[in-house]
């Protein structure tokens, strides 16, 4: 498809899907962390809220409790944070890294700002400003097309879920994936 002969709104959308496109055949280096990118959010989320509860990190994960689970057990198990039950309520958990997983954390910053650097490096600052300004306003706005339902269309019912997975019972109900609500923001005093 040569892009100079679409019309310019159709022109601004191809122009994201190959950004996107690029970006998915260049993701960010993993280095030589041992463990999947879920450990990775975990550690990020638990960094900017030292002491977290699991049910706070299970609402800015969007995880379910046995998967959050998983992943604390394995990142405890790599010695990269604690677990500690909390003294006026035993069934909460409050969640903290290690000196080895704010260092792990460190590492993953410097590693994503690097490759940042790299990948941004073509355009100036202006140039920056003006990219991130209109990207912000392009989706605001796909995001307000998104909740509006053509005439005619109902919305889904509840539980469906997106990629045609149908809901399973231990999900419990998912806010987040309906189609026409805006994404929740992340649950309780942080945001990862």
């Amino acid at each position: 498809m040569n892009p100079e002969m679409l019309n310019p709104d159709e022109r601004v959308v191809f122009s994201i899907l190959k950004l996107s496109r690029a970006m998915r055949r260049c993701p960010p280096p993993r280095g030589e962390l041992p463990f999947p990118p879920a450990v990775g959010r975990l550690l990020e989320c638990v960094a900017a809220a030292p002491g977290v509860s699991s049910r706070e990190l299970c609402e800015a994960l969007d995880l379910r409790p046995s998967s959050l689970s998983e992943i604390l057990a394995r990142a405890e198990g790599e010695g990269l944070l604690t677990r500690a039950v909390d003294e006026e309520d035993r069934r909460v958990l409050h969640i903290s890294l290690t000196e080895k997983g704010r260092s792990v954390v460190r590492e993953m910053e410097t590693a994503r700002g690097e490759d940042a650097k790299k990948k941004a490096s073509c355009l100036t600052e202006e140039e920056k400003r003006q990219f991130c300004s209109l990207c912000e306003k392009l989706s605001g706005h796909i995001e307000s097309l998104a909740l509006e339902l053509p005439e005619g269309m109902t919305p889904p019912p509840d539980g469906w879920e997106p990629h045609g997975r149908p809901p399973r019972p231990e999900d419990g109900p998912r806010r987040n994936n309906r189609p026409g609500r805006p994404p929740l923001p992340p649950g309780g005093r942080f945001r990862c």
